[in-house]
């Protein structure tokens, strides 16, 4: 009894270990293909999986031996060779199915290029060229304010479209591509710079060279010149300028103040305000403050002078039109010009000033010293008038101003000579003139080529003109009416 139970044992043990061996046997062996398995023509019967693999990829990697795929760009070549330009194949696919049965297989595959997205990223950073427009350089203190750079032509490729053709040709077996590189020109060209430095308007002023007027004058320019107006920004003279101050540079000149003529740090900055005022109206630009003077300037027609000072009056210019404004200022041997740069306009711009009324002056004061002429007053309007080819004439009135008379002075009579003398009185105007001055007397002997000053006025009496009265001109414009 006990010997067989023993053997039963031991027959158990026996069977225990050789299920294990076997187990051992089928997990540790290679997998192999089925038999009868023929893949692209070769027997691969009861061939080890990643055997048949490995010849396999060694056999579709001899085929690509010196294959090339060429990508072309812009006169450029991109020359991909093997390993980069590889196979994408069904290997895999087709081992599994052979490894269950028998038969005969082909292998699917199609050319590639490793890291194809990568490659074909670079490419087109190679054909790259941004586009750069053309350019204005502006420099005032020149004698040609502008130079100009022209645009640069960009290029690119589209590399979304590459990449689809590539793919497309590697599909189909072909050797190359070649992809468009697109031009870019810029919007901005040489010619639209040179537009865009047109000269829209200049205005000049004289003014007398020398002196603290013209000093101030100068600096004022100097301040302003090379000022940029960029479409929608408004240009403020006083903040331009800055303070009329000996500290910044200005002179006491004379100045009007109240209807006067008297001294001021700054005089004759007036001028240079008027004289980029009527530039820019020419210009076209929108004048968004002005201040009239209180007196008649000679340097500029009525109605058409722009007062400033520090006290609240300024001038400001603001840009509507359609581009970037530049502004050139010149004071030199007692000219003042203004010039505005601009995108070029088919509207020009003229100016009409019209007296309304003139108011005389009051009679002159006695005073000591250089006698002074007294300044007719006016009553004036302006007009600007828009022309562009085509179109009727548009004339606009932009203003009306009155101006105060400035009232003469004339030194106090000199006294009577005994015996003959004469009285004579000064008159404006035609024959009948109103009598405007007092009389002044001297012998009738030394009136004939005798020197005469009054209001300003200075000439000789030496044109008699009629029988009942002695009637004499002096500088055509001043009477002298012998009694």
């Amino acid at each position: 009894m006990g010997k067989r139970v023993q053997r039963k044992r031991i027959s158990a043990a026996l069977a225990a270990f050789a299920a294990c061996a076997l187990f051992l046997c089928c997990a540790f062996s290679p997998a192999r293909l089925a038999a009868g398995v023929w893949i692209e023509g070769e027997n691969f019967s009861r061939m080890p999986v990643a055997a048949a693999q490995r010849a396999l990829r060694e056999k579709l990697a001899a085929e690509l031996n010196g294959r090339t795929f060429t990508i072309r760009v812009g006169g450029r070549a991109y020359v991909i060779r093997p390993p980069e330009l590889c196979y994408r194949s069904d290997v895999a696919a087709v081992l599994r199915r052979a490894r269950e049965r028998g038969g005969r297989y082909a292998i699917r595959r199609t050319l590639s290029v490793h890291r194809l997205e990568e490659r074909i990223r670079g490419i087109c950073a190679d054909a790259y060229a941004p586009s750069a427009p053309a350019r204005a350089l502006f420099y005032p203190d020149r004698e040609e304010p502008f130079a100009f750079v022209p645009e640069r032509e960009g290029r690119y490729v589209d590399g979304a479209a590459l990449l689809k053709a590539v793919r497309a040709a590697l599909a189909a077996g072909e050797r190359e591509v070649c992809a468009e590189v697109v031009r870019e020109r810029p919007a901005f060209t040489l010619c639209r710079a040179e537009e865009s430095a047109s000269l829209l308007a200049a205005f000049s002023t004289r003014y007398a060279a020398g002196g603290n007027r013209a000093a101030n004058i100068a600096l004022a320019a100097r301040k302003l010149n090379g000022a940029v107006l960029r479409r929608g920004e408004t240009l403020s003279f006083n903040a331009a300028v800055g303070q009329r101050t000996a500290e910044n540079g200005f002179l006491e000149a004379p100045t009007i103040l109240d209807g006067k003529y008297v001294p001021g740090v700054g005089g004759g900055v007036c001028q240079v305000s008027t004289t980029l005022y009527n530039a820019a109206l020419l210009a076209g630009l929108t004048v968004a403050e002005y201040h009239p003077h209180s007196l008649p300037v000679g340097y500029v027609e009525p109605s058409f002078d722009a007062m400033v000072s520090g006290s609240g009056s300024d001038l400001k210019l603001k840009n509507e039109l359609n581009g970037t404004v530049f502004f050139v200022l010149r004071a030199e041997a007692g000219s003042l010009e203004v010039r505005v740069f601009g995108m070029r306009s088919p509207v020009t711009y003229l100016r009409e000033s019209v007296v309304t009324a003139r108011i005389p002056p009051p009679e002159p004061e006695v005073s000591e010293g250089e006698a002074r002429a007294g300044k007719e007053g006016l009553a004036s309007e302006g007009y600007l008038i828009r022309r562009e080819a085509g179109k009727p004439d548009v004339r606009l009135r932009l203003r009306r101003d009155r101006y105060a008379p400035v009232r003469g002075s004339v030194p106090p009579p000199a006294a009577e000579e005994g015996g003959g003398g004469c009285a004579f009185r000064a008159a404006r105007g035609r024959r009948g003139g109103e009598r405007i001055g007092p009389a002044f007397r001297a012998p009738r002997a030394q009136m004939r080529g005798a020197p005469f000053r009054a209001f300003g006025v200075s000439g000789r009496i030496d044109r008699e003109f009629f029988h009942s009265a002695k009637i004499y001109l002096i500088n055509f414009k001043y009477f002298v009416t012998i009694e």
